[in-house]
């Protein structure tokens, strides 16, 4: 798997913006509830006995008012702040996926880009595989062999040979790897044992099914 690299911290400053704002509307929701809150037992407890009347009114006619005005000024600015801002984290995390994670954003393209070429050939591949000829059902597994570690190296998997690359995925972001290996197994058995590797049939064709299998998971075919 390719060697993962620490992200930078570009998107730090912004997010961290965010979440000031968050908390500044937040306080001031708070501030507000509970400054209502306190004017409302003031009232209920007869203000005029604590306080002057004048006092009091001056506060709801002057003071209030303005306060609220302020409050809603303050959570338009965040609202739109906060929008502002999350655009920017999602734009400033596409461009670093673009450079310290290339392979989850290209490969949709890369296997797009080898799809309509791999097709034809797994199509050879099926053909192959239902011939009655057991030098077929080799060629068969073994292209099939050359198209997984073509896969893997498109979506941006290094490795030496296909068992080097399989040893280094992912099992999260692989979800048929024992299939690719169990194939791969069986490719190397047929390889290297020459006719003395007993291949039939129905073997030829689970191995194909199991190739077939982690193909699909990538929409390779």
């Amino acid at each position: 798997m390719p060697p993962k690299e620490k992200k930078p911290s570009e998107g730090l400053n912004d997010s961290k913006a965010t979440e000031e704002i968050v908390f500044l509307l937040g306080g001031l929701v708070l501030l507000g509830a509970i400054t209502d809150a306190i004017l409302n037992y003031i009232e209920s407890l007869n203000a005029e006995t604590f306080f002057r009347g004048a006092v009091l009114n001056y506060f709801y006619v002057y003071i209030w008012p303005i306060w609220k005005y302020l409050a809603f000024l303050v959570s338009a600015l965040a609202v739109v702040g906060i929008i502002h801002n999350s655009r920017k984290i999602t734009a400033i995390n596409i461009e670093e996926n673009k450079i310290f994670n290339p392979r989850h954003v290209t490969s949709l393209k890369d296997r797009h880009k080898i799809r309509e070429a791999k097709n034809s050939k797994w199509d050879r591949i099926v053909k192959y595989a239902n011939s009655d000829n057991p030098s077929d059902w080799r060629i068969a597994i073994i292209e099939s062999d050359v198209m997984l570690e073509e896969l893997l190296r498109a979506i941006g998997y290094e490795g030496e040979s296909v068992g080097d690359i399989l040893k280094s995925v992912d099992k999260e972001e692989f979800l048929t790897i024992e299939d690719a290996w169990e194939a791969h197994k069986i490719r190397n058995a047929v390889a290297h044992s020459g006719g003395d590797f007993r291949l039939n049939e129905h073997e030829t064709k689970r191995t194909i099914a199991l190739f077939e299998k982690v193909f699909k998971e990538f929409q390779l075919i």
